[in-house]
């Protein structure tokens, strides 16, 4: 295309009819390109100037340069810094949806690019070129590319298109690389300034919606940044924290407590640390923070503000506030447990001997407790517990201390008193308000206490000796009727001291993990082959050596500390037939005991059944024994129970049966497996003609309901003939083995080798 300049005039007739023009043509096709590439240079510094971000600028110089020159549709590529492939920034079309591209999305720079601009004449024909997208109007077949450049790195491509396009000109090509010079300053300053933004945005986002509080702290201690979460922490608005300052809101307390750790940031000791206070709210409560603090210095090292992130702990500062109260008190009656009133007895003692002063400890049990729990159930012994707690308070002085040690056992310390009638004037008072009836329930109770009661320094010279003879003294109380008290003395009785000694380790033999088990098999008479295996208790004590099960068993169930002695052999029973099959042992069936104190316990059912979840203990191969007295005792209560056991797929054995007085009749209630005939039944046969005779009526009995009949206390081989003759079907004893420990029967196990005993 060129452009001409005319000049002339026009032409007319004699009679002034106008014929057309004369005159001259000069070709200015140079001067007006080159007034058209000066207003390109003038179009694209404009529009940079006024651009607002980088799509915008750019979408406006594809714009004006396609107006300017006559192209149809121009596109810009930016080059990715970290990947070097192109990536589509922003295109312009003269019709709307019209785009044709050479280059394509996540591609590498073309090396044929990283000179100059690049003229193709015709997109469709040209080699190379077949990538090409067709998604354009028809006609765009003229393509030219020019790369952008920061000094010798090509940071993107001006793409244009248009129907047809005369290669580039000298001049237009000066032209074009002033522009992509002046656009690739502004793309990449432009290209800052929004990371920039898109930066602090970011920032400022994450400071306010973060979930912990966020501020800044200038050296004065002033507040100059809070976010959100602080000023809903605190109460206040976001000025009335920027008019404070650190201090004027710290609890008064642990106004200073950040200021040496404070100072070390400053001299760039530490480049953090974390400390927790308190703040007060504005209301004016207080509420206890875990500040981290850091220090921001700018580029010469000076210091600029302290950053803090400020978390709300008072939740976890309340649990352990908590757990440290019920690590040191009675979660029912919320007086001291034991461990604390251990630690007051020591330090009232260290001060008794200082000051040369006399104390007394009063070890109070209730008499009648189990009645009311056992009774009424754990609810209102729980009242009642709360209820003797009140009453004990109210019989001594403030400097005083009632606590609780468990169960329906507390103990009273008397400080600084002058002669046993003090103590026994408190333990008199104390006995009248205890006894005292309280309605529980709706039902009318009435319980008594004994009282036993230990003279420091007289009767004990340290707190372990005041606690047991306080203890001892108690017990003597208890044998002399109950609801009296008792000093402790040397004259207290031999065998009192030595049941009071054994109840005593008794109570600190679980916690001193002083029990272990013994096992002792079941064979069966048809196969020979062992079937099942009884868990039996032992206890060594280092005071008192290995005490016989006939020593410590009663007093266990009459004391109540059957119970938690009970849970711990279940679940220790339970985790050892887990561990024997899990060493690859042949299935046996587990006997437990269950005694008569826990057949009444409210919690048994619950938990066998989580024994048997945290065991993982097949409930098939847990059998659990009660004597025929037991059940008799309360026969409707022991049917429900075990009814409620048999239901979770365990065995059920009734234990020393012939000693309980069942019938047949009584016999056919109760959901049980197994039948053991009583050792005592065993022991004279087959010479005692009426031993002889049970024995055969048990089996008889046992075989009419279908029941598996064990022996106890199997020791001869006459024994053994007489019951294989009878059809018992299991026999237990000496005879085959006697109780062994773990690791002695899983090698009697893995090595027998059944023989039938018929």
């Amino acid at each position: 295309m060129r452009y001409l300049s005319f000049s002339g005039q026009p032409i007319f007739d004699r009679r002034n009819r106008f014929k057309g023009y004369r005159g001259v043509a000069r070709d200015v096709s140079a001067e007006t390109r080159a007034a058209t590439l000066a207003d390109l240079e003038h179009v694209v510094a404009r529009v940079l100037t006024e651009a607002d971000g980088v799509e915008d600028g750019l979408r406006r110089v594809l714009q004006g340069m396609c107006e300017s020159q006559q192209w149809s549709a121009g596109t810009f590529w930016g080059v990715d810094e970290q990947r070097d492939v192109l990536r589509h920034v922003v295109d312009w079309s003269a019709t709307e949806g019209g785009r044709r591209s050479l280059l394509v999305a996540g591609d590498r720079l073309p090396g044929w690019l990283m000179g100059g601009p690049v003229w193709i004449g015709d997109v469709v024909r040209e080699p190379g070129t077949q990538r090409l997208e067709r998604a354009a109007g028809p006609g765009w077949n003229t393509a030219l590319m020019v790369p952008v450049k920061s000094g010798p790195a090509t940071i993107g491509v001006l793409e244009f298109y248009a129907s047809r396009l005369a290669a580039p000109e000298p001049q237009f090509l000066g032209v074009l690389r002033v522009a992509s010079v002046e656009i690739g300053h502004f793309y990449q300053r432009a290209v800052a300034v929004e990371k920039m933004r898109e930066s602090e945005e970011r920032f400022s986002s994450t400071m306010e919606l973060a979930a912990i509080g966020i501020v800044h702290v200038e050296d004065s201690g002033r507040f100059i940044y809070v976010n959100p979460q602080v000023c809903e922490m605190l109460g206040y608005t976001e000025q009335e924290l920027l008019s404070m300052t650190v201090k004027g809101i710290s609890h008064p307390g642990d106004v200073n407590v950040t200021d040496d750790a404070r100072a070390k940031l400053r001299a760039r000791a530490i480049k953090s640390f974390k400390m927790e206070k308190r703040y007060l709210r504005k209301d004016g409560t207080p509420v206890w923070v875990g500040l981290t603090i850091a220090s921001k210095f700018d580029r010469n090292g000076n210091f600029q503000y302290d950053i803090s992130v400020v978390e709300d702990i008072s939740a976890r500062k309340g649990a352990e506030e908590r757990i440290q109260y019920l690590a040191t008190h009675d979660g029912l009656t919320g007086l001291p447990n034991r461990v604390m009133f251990g630690q007051i007895l020591g330090l009232a003692i260290e001060t008794a001997r200082r000051y040369d002063r006399k104390l007394a400890v009063l070890f109070i049990d209730l008499d009648r407790f189990k009645i009311v729990n056992d009774t009424l159930g754990h609810e209102a012994g729980d009242v009642l517990l709360r209820e003797t707690a009140a009453r004990l308070r109210e019989c001594v002085r403030a400097s005083d201390v009632v606590a609780r040690l468990g169960g329906d056992e507390f103990v009273v310390l008397l400080q600084e008193i002058g002669e046993q009638t003090q103590a026994a004037t408190v333990a008199r008072n104390i006995l009248s308000a205890v006894m005292k009836p309280l309605v529980i329930l709706g039902q009318e109770c009435r319980v008594t206490a004994s009282i036993g009661i230990c003279m420091h320094p007289s009767e004990g010279q340290d707190d372990q000796a005041v606690m047991k003879h306080a203890d001892m003294a108690m017990y003597v109380a208890k044998e002399e009727g109950k609801n009296t008290f008792e000093f402790f003395s040397d004259r207290l009785k031999p065998q009192s001291v030595e049941r009071l000694s054994l109840e005593a380790n008794l109570r600190r033999a679980l916690e001193l993990d002083e029990f272990t088990l013994h096992y002792q098999a079941k064979v069966n008479f048809k196969t020979g082959a062992i079937t099942g295996v009884e868990a039996l208790l032992r206890w060594q004590n280092p005071e008192l050596g290995s005490v016989s099960p006939a020593r410590f068993i009663p007093l266990a169930e009459e004391t109540g500390l059957i119970v938690p002695i009970g849970k711990w052999v279940l679940r220790t029973a339970c985790r050892q037939s887990v561990a024997w099959l899990a060493q690859g042992l042949p299935p046996v069936n587990m006997s437990v005991n269950l005694s008569m104190r826990q057949l009444n316990d409210e919690g048994l059912l619950r938990e066998i059944q989580a024994v048997l979840v945290e065991t993982g203990m097949d409930p098939s191969l847990l059998e659990l024994e009660v004597t025929e007295s037991t059940i008799m005792h309360n026969a409707t209560r022991a049917v429900q129970v075990l009814t409620a056991i048999k239901t979770l797929g365990v065995k059920l054995a009734i234990d020393d049966f012939g000693t309980g007085y069942s019938s047949l009749a009584h016999l056919k209630r109760f959901p049980v497996d197994t039948l053991k005939v009583d050792r005592s039944f065993i022991r004279d046969v087959p010479n005692d003609k009426e031993d002889k005779a049970i024995a055969e009526a048990i089996i008889a009995m046992g075989k009419t309901l279908s029941l598996t009949v064990v022996a106890e206390g199997v020791e001869t081989p006459e024994q053994q003939q007489f019951l294989s003759e009878r059809f018992c079907d299991e026999m237990q004893g000496y005879y085959f083995s006697t109780p062994v420990a773990a690791q002695d029967f899983a090698e009697l196990l893995r090595s027998h080798d059944p023989k039938p005993l018929l």
